[in-house]
């Protein structure tokens, strides 16, 4: 097969543009589109609802969120039109799962990707037994896709050490892409001296926007400017009231992600949990300078990590800043620089290895075309009217 026979579907439970796993996917696609037949993105959206968005649920905890059951007639006939060659899921969701069983039905090839700690997510939003109990809940269902899969992939060194532990047979991992348009626009220089800063990301407890706040009010000389929504907003809301360098600019759609990037100096990521950091690999495409916490994926990257600013030791967050502002200003200029070339290759790898993925699963589907679905599959198709 060529690669321009290549037909894949993503199935994927993250609302597009919302959070790391629905940019990926988002990023990835764009890049697969111009070359392989078809890559095609099955995930809901808050702004542009799909046919196949069913029933919208509230998620517990965090007003900003939804969570869409997937219309299962409306995504058969999707797979059954495209006949695609291999099927992508993030696992496990509702739209994840839905995909995995209708490509197993089907006779077509999956790839099950890794990319969320959900043990350490339930750590922070449930209690001792719940957060055990639902963590594993969520392995036993990563194990039991990724055991059915033709390939499970990862994005750190972190949560290829998860999958392991979780019993998922050679988890590979692959890097993440970046959106072409984090390329192609010109980047801009970095000042002589740093002004600004900037967080990108979901306002939630796992992502310790409070080390962000008292930084800045640590830096009163610094302007400190927030993007992004989520569970915690009130609380950061009233934090910011307090503090005249901190500025809310609210959830952003990616195009003017680009643009206040270019106005600051440097973008700051404190996650407590990020299985990869997706934003901080944006802020260096579009060459500027990144300060991290240790538990941000991206560090595992030998290639990016070079390049980047991360919590050392017994360092904290202002004091890693300090050692960002002591570096002479051309110094600065050329890591920026070296940080946007690294990115660069690291987005294109990504891509790279995925297509070679990709090629190899179409191998394995079965050599058979389903035109008229019968059994359980047809009776999926009139699931849906009964919601």
């Amino acid at each position: 097969m060529e690669t321009s026979e290549l037909r894949v579907l993503f199935v994927v439970d993250a609302i597009q543009g919302r959070n790391g796993v629905g940019t990926y996917f988002q990023d990835l696609v764009d890049h697969l589109d111009q070359r392989i037949g078809q890559a095609e993105l099955i995930a809901p959206s808050m702004d542009n609802p799909r046919a196949y968005q069913g029933l919208a649920l509230p998620v517990p905890g965090d007003p900003t969120q939804k969570l869409y059951l997937p219309r299962m007639r409306v995504l058969t006939r999707i797979f059954l039109d495209v006949q695609p060659h291999v099927v992508v899921v993030p696992g496990p969701g509702l739209y994840s799962l839905a995909g995995f069983w209708l490509a197993s039905k089907l006779g077509i090839p999956v790839c099950v990707t890794y990319q969320t700690d959900y043990r350490q997510l339930a750590r922070i939003y449930f209690n001792r037994v719940a957060g055990y109990l639902g963590g594993r809940l969520m392995d036993w269902l990563n194990l039991t896709m990724s055991r059915r899969a033709y390939s499970a992939i990862t994005v750190s060194d972190h949560m290829t050490g998860l999958a392991r532990a979780a019993g998922i047979p050679s988890p590979r991992r692959i890097g993440t892409p970046v959106a072409r348009t984090f390329l192609d626009r010109p980047v801009t220089p970095l000042r002589e001296r740093l002004q600004s800063v900037l967080y990108v990301g979901r306002l939630a407890a796992e992502k310790n926007i409070e080390a962000f706040i008292e930084l800045a009010r640590q830096r009163p000389d610094l302007d400190f400017l927030i993007a992004g929504d989520g569970p915690q907003r009130p609380e950061i809301e009233k934090a910011a009231r307090k503090l005249d360098n901190v500025q809310l600019l609210g959830w952003l759609p990616r195009t003017e992600i680009i643009d206040w990037l270019d106005r600051v100096d440097a973008l700051v990521l404190p996650s407590s949990v990020e299985a990869f950091g997706t934003v901080a690999l944006e802020a260096m495409m579009r060459q500027r300078l990144v300060l991290t916490s240790p538990q941000c994926g991206i560090n595992q990257w030998p290639e990016l990590r070079q390049s980047l600013f991360s919590v050392q030791g017994d360092e904290n967050l202002g004091q890693a800043l300090q050692r960002m502002e002591a570096l002479p200003a051309e110094q600065r200029q050329s890591l920026a620089e070296q940080s946007r070339q690294a990115a660069v290759s690291v987005s294109s790898g990504a891509v790279n290895q995925w297509l070679e993925v990709l090629m190899q699963a179409a191998t394995k589907r079965e050599p058979r075309t389903v035109s008229h679905p019968t059994g359980t599959v047809a009776w999926l198709q009139r699931l849906d009217s009964r919601y």
